[in-house]
């Protein structure tokens, strides 16, 4: 059946939430002590493909949590443009994010830091024991995460929950009675009520906008619906959506608003003004007006509850259009390049 593996992961994506959920409990106290014995001033999240989206979601999250400043970068620009992302004079902090923990780049770029600042580098990743782990002094495993599609979404999810828990604590808040509050029923329930919105005769590109931490979910939702459907796709701010990409709105159009409980309004407006212009719109928030709400608490991993919506769109248009979204195109699920890449 083609999709399986894919449709299979999505579905049970809840048990590698609550794997992750364990493994950030289980390493609370080591996160706290690492924290604090390292005293950075300067922390870069990398990756490479989705890991650099939930790298752009970890920075904001985490300067907006800490104060400090965060940064996030694909892992080819720390081997090839060092000296334009590390800050002269800093105590950085590196946190590497990779489902397989064994993408060239990646590696490569943990080996390059580690020799220049030595042992402080965190590794978010499905797998232990690969390449990427040695470099590490801590590492968040969720192995519960592991795929065999080609498409990151069930390992996209657990390494969410991971980020998002190791930064609550480095914040300084309590993991210890956080727990996941969805079922695998609530995340099938999602593969319906997608699928009039991924109907290939009906629509023809997808716009997901959000702000703050939502963007690289937004950036993440977007690469998506390009490798799974093979469907024009991208991803912006919702307030610059206004700023020339709206002049592409029509009624073939679906926008999707991954919104927050700040600026909710605001933002809501510009989805709203969409809907006016033609497009057929979603939106996935905090608030009770939302076609699918998110809890916000703080009792709960939240910014993971977005995804499986965006997950099943991608998924649904691709079996409509008579796809693999197990296997897209000229993709595979691990980049390995045998001789490296040099700066």
């Amino acid at each position: 059946m083609r999709g399986a593996h894919t449709q299979n992961e999505i579905a049970t994506q809840v048990d590698a939430w609550t794997n992750a959920v364990e493994v950030v409990k289980a390493n609370e106290a080591a996160i706290r002590t690492f924290w604090q014995n390292g005293n950075y001033d300067y922390v870069i999240f990398t990756g490479c493909g989705s890991t650099h989206y939930l790298s752009i979601i970890a920075a904001n999250l985490m300067q907006a949590t800490t104060g400090i400043a965060s940064r996030a970068v694909p892992a080819s620009e720390l081997i090839f443009h060092p000296e334009a992302v590390y800050a002269k004079d800093s105590t950085p902090l590196l946190v590497t994010i990779s489902r397989s923990a064994e993408t060239t780049e990646t590696v490569q770029a943990a080996q390059a830091f580690k020799n220049k600042y030595g042992d402080h580098i965190v590794t978010i990743a499905n797998y232990g024991d690969r390449p990427l782990n040695k470099f590490a002094t801590l590492e968040l495993i969720a192995p519960a995460g592991q795929e065999e599609s080609v498409a990151q979404t069930r390992s996209f999810s657990a390494m969410t929950v991971l980020a998002e828990g190791f930064i609550r604590i480095v914040g300084g808040q309590s993991y210890a009675d956080t727990s996941v509050n969805r079922s695998k029923a609530d995340i099938q329930s999602l593969a319906d009520y997608v699928a009039p919105y991924s109907n290939p005769e009906t629509y023809t590109q997808y716009f997901y906008l959000g702000s703050g931490s939502r963007f690289g979910l937004a950036e993440e939702a977007m690469l998506k619906m390009k490798e799974m459907s093979l469907t024009y796709a991208e991803a912006y701010h919702p307030m610059e959506f206004r700023h020339g990409p709206m002049s592409m709105v029509d009624q073939q159009t679906v926008v999707v608003g991954l919104l927050g409980d700040e600026n909710y309004d605001a933002e809501r407006r510009v989805l709203d003004e969409m809907k006016a212009l033609g497009a057929t719109t979603i939106c996935i928030a905090p608030n009770q007006a939302a076609d699918y709400v998110v809890d916000s608490s703080t009792a709960y991993p939240s910014l993971v509850q977005y995804l499986p919506m965006i997950q099943w769109l991608a998924f649904s248009r691709s079996i409509q259009k008579g796809l693999d979204p197990d296997n897209p195109r000229n993709l595979t699920a691990v980049v390995n390049l045998e001789d490296g890449i040099e700066g």
